[in-house]
C-alpha cells in the first residue's frame, strides 16, 4: 500500500518520483524533479527504496559544518535530507548574512522548547534535528527567531520570526534539489515574513469575476495582466478549442515571448486555483525558461486569491 513520501518508478516509463497526495484507493499523485505532480493509477507505479548511506560512511553528525561558497539563492533554508527509508537529518543554511544568529523552539503540549542556538556565517550549513517519517504525524512545529548580523549596512534588518509547521501535502511537494547539500531534499526557505492577511477583505472579494485584460494580439505590447480562464480567452477573440488546457498554454507561451520582445519587466498570468494543474503547468514552464524569466512567485493574494502568478522577466 503506497502512502505519502514514497518514492516510486513508473512501469511503463524511466521516470521516478515522490507520492505527494492519495487520490483515492485506486490513484495516487506523484510528483516528478520537475516539481509537477502526476496523478497516476497505483498499478501503474512500483515502490523503491531510497538509496541507503553508502557503506563505510556514518550517519550525519552535528561535528562538521558544510561549507558551499558560491551564487548561491539568497537566504536562509532548512532542508530534510532523506537519508534512508524514513530517516531524515534536517539542516540550515545561511546566505542572507554575514553572520546570522538563530534559536529553535519545538511546540510540545503547548509551550516552546529550546532546541538549537546557533551561529552561521554566510555560506554555511549546520545539521540540527534528526526525523522519522513513520512518525510524521507527531512531528511538533518549529519555532525560529533570527537576527541578522553585517559587518557593514546601511540599516540593520529587523529580525525575524518563522514557523514551520508540517502538512502532508505542503511537506511532500516540497521535495526539489537542494543546492547546499547538492541533492534532492525537502526544503523551505524561512527568512521571508509572511504579511498577516486581512479576511475581513479576502471575504468581501469576489474571485470568480472577471478582471479587465486587453484582447489578445501577440504582435503587439501585452497588458500587464492576462486572464486565462478559458471563458476570457473566448470573450477576447481568441476563438474556441476541446483542448482548453493546450489552448491556455499557447496563449501563456505566446504572451509571455511578447512580453519579453516588448521588454516589459514584468507580467500577471491569472490562472485561477481549482485543482492547481493550470498553474503547476505554468510553473514548471516559467522554471525552465532561465534566459527569460528572472523569478516568478504568487501575485498579490488579496486582488488574486492566489490564483495568479507574477513573472519577473530579464
Amino acid at each position: 500500500m503506497l502512502k505519502l513520501g514514497d518514492k516510486v518508478r513508473f512501469v511503463n516509463e524511466k521516470m521516478e518520483g515522490i507520492v505527494t497526495s492519495i487520490k483515492d484507493k485506486n490513484q495516487v499523485g506523484v510528483t516528478v524533479d520537475n516539481d509537477f505532480e502526476i496523478p497516476v493509477l497505483i498499478n501503474e507505479v512500483v515502490k523503491i527504496k531510497f538509496d541507503e548511506k553508502p557503506s563505510g560512511l556514518s550517519e550525519p553528525t552535528e561535528e562538521k559544518p558544510i561549507r558551499i561558497r558560491n551564487n548561491n539563492p539568497l537566504g536562509v533554508f532548512l532542508a530534510f535530507e532523506r537519508y534512508a527509508e524514513s530517516n531524515l537529518q534536517l539542516y540550515v543554511h545561511n546566505n542572507f548574512a554575514d553572520d546570522l544568529m538563530l534559536v529553535i523552539y519545538q511546540k510540545e503540549q503547548g509551550v516552546f522548547k529550546l532546541t538549537h542556538k546557533l551561529i552561521l556565517e554566510r555560506d554555511e550549513t549546520k545539521p540540527l534535528l534528526r526525523f522519522d517519517l513513520n512518525n510524521f504525524d507527531k512531528w511538533a512545529p518549529l519555532y525560529m527567531q533570527m537576527l541578522s548580523v553585517e559587518q557593514t549596512t546601511i540599516k540593520p534588518v529587523e529580525p525575524i520570526s518563522y514557523m514551520l509547521n508540517f502538512h502532508p501535502k505542503a511537506f511532500h511537494l516540497s521535495w526539489k534539489h537542494c543546492f547546499f547539500l547538492n541533492k534532492q531534499a525537502y526544503m523551505f526557505r524561512v527568512d521571508e515574513k509572511l504579511e498577516k492577511l486581512d479576511l475581513e477583505k479576502l471575504k468581501s472579494i469576489d474571485f470568480a469575476g472577471k478582471f479587465l485584460v486587453q484582447p489578445i494580439d501577440f504582435k503587439a505590447r501585452p497588458a500587464n495582466i492576462i486572464d486565462l480562464h478559458y471563458e476570457s480567452l473566448v470573450n477576447n477573440g481568441y476563438g474556441a478549442s476541446n483542448d482548453i488546457t493546450g489552448m491556455q498554454m499557447e496563449v501563456f507561451a505566446k504572451t509571455l515571448e511578447s512580453a519579453y520582445v516588448h521588454k516589459m519587466k514584468s507580467i500577471v498570468f491569472i490562472h485561477g486555483v481549482g485543482n492547481m494543474y493550470l498553474k503547476n503547468k505554468i510553473r514548471t514552464s516559467l522554471s525552465k525558461q532561465t534566459d527569460t524569466v528572472e523569478a516568478f512567485e504568487d501575485a498579490d493574494i488579496l486582488k488574486y486569491g492566489g490564483g495568479a502568478t507574477l513573472v519577473i522577466l530579464k
